[in-house]
């Protein structure tokens, strides 16, 4: 199996956490006050570093694997996040969400045995 597999893990959890720190930034926003909420938001930037080392990442598994592999598989994103926030945010993990974290885990098996 090619060792750029590996990335997916990383990758897509950058992406969830860059998520999760987005919606704890955005807690703090206030509109009145744009440059304090925005601007001086720590979470916000954390969130966006995290992006964007998700993103370089994507871009270096892109020279290796095609596109119609690596897209389907950044679907790993979704696991991460609903583990992320039901860790971090206490919130509900329904029967529905099980069956959809499955049929991910499935699909990117399917997807990167070629």
């Amino acid at each position: 199996m090619n060792k750029i597999y590996l990335l997916f893990p990383i990758m897509t959890l950058m992406g969830s956490l860059g998520g999760f720190f987005f919606k704890k930034g955005a807690a703090h926003l206030d509109f009145k006050n744009v440059f304090r909420s925005v601007f001086l938001n720590l979470n916000l930037y954390i969130g966006g570093i995290l992006y964007v080392i998700a993103a370089v990442l994507n871009i270096v598994a892109l020279k290796y694997l095609p596109y119609s592999i690596v897209l389907p598989l950044t679907a790993i994103t979704y696991i991460w996040t609903i583990i992320i926030s039901r860790l971090m945010l206490k919130e509900k993990v329904n029967k529905d969400k099980v069956i959809g974290i499955i049929l991910i885990i499935i699909g990117a098996i399917f997807i990167a045995m070629k």
